[in-house]
């Protein structure tokens, strides 16, 4: 009876931690600090030494650690350098790649191996009827250019029937051979090949290699227990590590830690795609249970809806600010002799931002701003945007235009809540604090703050700048101008002061 009131209150114990990793993980969004909010509370949870997550890195086709207890998180790298093929079965999906050189996950090594220059690739993920990854199948360098919709599904039915064969034991070099000159001719490419998965290696090894039938590849060093589980995106429980030949132990001998247990648990999306991997460490009482294995898995799927989550914020911000440099370079397409005024007067924003005490989101928002505040340009005559001396009365009239058109153009755009401000921000940094600015000739605090930092940026960088009428001034006599302007009451005093702040600070360090 005692027993069974122990074993409840544990249970509820778990079930609270886990409420406890289900509220912290849900409000976070931050990508970088998701790892050290859930993985301290793994450990307490399971009664594991250590516990590691585990995310793919699709630029470098790494596995990194983000969080690692009792190591430096960048010190835990698994190599995943697979090429094309290894890439389609990490995604669990069909690659269809034109000019492979200029791919990311693209590996050269068997180019340089026999001298053939691949161009394009069709590669595909070889999987039983129970998700299993048993290899994989690529093809290299179509007839026609690329290889069509049509071979994609050609070698999704050759994948297909591979796994059949596989399983039943049937698949030995004389049928893969046999097998890759039928599609040969179905198909029309120069060169196919055949891997096959070996868990135990952690490996996938050649099977059949058109032009290197006398040699043996195999694609990856030894990858591990977590490298193995991305890549089958199946759980592993290693209960002992000395006995199973999975386990590379090489990190242990690098540190000096002993791992004797395993239980490592893939992290994937909403589409079944894998992100990554929890790894725990060393259980400190016994051996892993059943029990432990349903924990893990049920705090994976939390840590994996979140990680998403946070992913796509991070690539929607990373698309956003990336489409907001193409349109200031669109203007710096313009006149070659300003480009990229936009992206110094951000750089100096940033930096007054900063000296007075802006918060990240702030700085954001400042950014974004200052790198669109002359995207009204795009409405201004090139005569005049790019004329070689001083503008006369009506030029000047017309090129003030640009702050109106900016807003214009900024508040037909759909923004996040955050950058709701960002329309007036940009647009006013002509106005001044006497009310003498434009468009609209606001006053004071009508203007909106970010405005003050932006007016200040602008005149700073387009007075140190050379343009077609004249050579920059110095610092020096730039600040004397705003110093001018501050005494004028053209510009905000607080602003200036940063300004001078930062590039004092900066001299310094130069």
């Amino acid at each position: 009876m005692q027993s069974d009131q122990q074993s409840e209150k544990e249970l509820l114990r778990h079930y609270r931690q886990l409420m406890e990793i289900h509220r912290r993980v849900g409000v976070e969004r931050d990508i970088t600090r998701l790892p050290d909010v859930v993985m301290r509370e793994v450990s307490e949870l399971l009664g594991v030494e250590r516990s590691t997550l585990f995310l793919i890195d699709w630029e470098t086709v790494q596995l990194r650690a983000s969080f690692a207890q009792g190591v430096e998180g960048d010190a835990i790298v698994v190599p995943l350098r697979m090429g094309i093929v290894g890439t389609a079965i990490l995604q669990r999906k069909i690659l269809n790649i034109v000019n492979a050189y200029q791919h990311p996950y693209f590996n050269s090594g068997i180019d340089e191996l026999t001298g053939y220059t691949t161009d394009s690739i069709l590669a595909a993920p070889i999987i039983d009827d129970h998700g299993t990854i048993l290899g994989g199948v690529e093809w290299l360098n179509k007839d026609t250019g690329r290889f069509s919709r049509e071979d994609e599904t050609t070698i999704a039915a050759a994948a297909q029937r591979l796994a059949g064969l596989i399983q039943q034991g049937r698949l030995d070099a004389l049928r893969a051979s046999t097998e890759m000159t039928v599609l040969h001719e179905q198909v029309g490419f120069e060169r196919g090949s055949i891997f096959l998965m070996d868990n135990i290696l952690g490996q996938l090894v050649a099977q059949h290699l058109d032009g290197l039938e006398d040699q043996k590849i195999n694609l990856t060093v030894k990858l591990g227990i977590v490298g193995l589980v991305v890549l089958t995106n199946q759980t592993l429980l290693i209960p002992d590590t000395l006995t199973d030949p999975r386990f590379d132990s090489s990190f242990d001998n690098l540190t000096g830690y002993k791992t004797r247990n395993i239980l490592c648990i893939p992290l994937h999306d909403a589409n079944g795609d894998v992100l990554g991997a929890i790894e725990v460490i060393n259980k400190s009482s016994g051996d892993f249970s059943e029990q432990d294995v349903e924990l893990l898995t049920d705090i994976a799927g939390i840590v994996s809806i979140a990680i998403e989550n946070a992913m796509l914020l991070k690539d929607g911000d990373k698309q956003f600010h990336s489409i907001l440099e193409v349109m200031a370079a669109s203007i710096d397409a313009r006149d070659t002799l300003t480009a990229g005024h936009s992206i110094r007067v951000a750089k100096f924003a940033d930096e007054i931002g900063r000296k007075l005490g802006f918060t990240d989101n702030d700085l954001d928002v400042l950014r974004v701003s200052a790198i669109l505040h002359d995207y009204g340009k795009i409405g201004i005559y090139d005569s005049v945007l790019k004329k070689n001396g001083s503008l006369d009365s009506d030029e000047f009239a017309h090129m003030k235009q640009h702050a109106a058109i900016t807003h214009d153009i900024l508040n037909k755009i759909y923004l996040a809540r955050k950058y709701r401000g960002v329309p007036l921000i940009a647009s006013s940094h002509h106005e001044y604090l006497n009310g003498s600015g434009y468009p609209n000739g606001l006053k004071s605090n009508e203007i909106p703050f970010m405005a003050k930092i932006l007016t200040v940026a602008d005149v700073y960088e387009a007075l140190t700048a050379d343009r077609h009428y004249r050579k920059g001034m110095t610092p020096e006599q730039a600040i004397l101008i705003l110093e001018e302007g501050v005494n004028s009451n053209k510009f905000d005093e607080c602003v200036l002061a940063a300004l001078k702040e930062y590039l004092k600070q900066s001299d310094a360090e130069t």
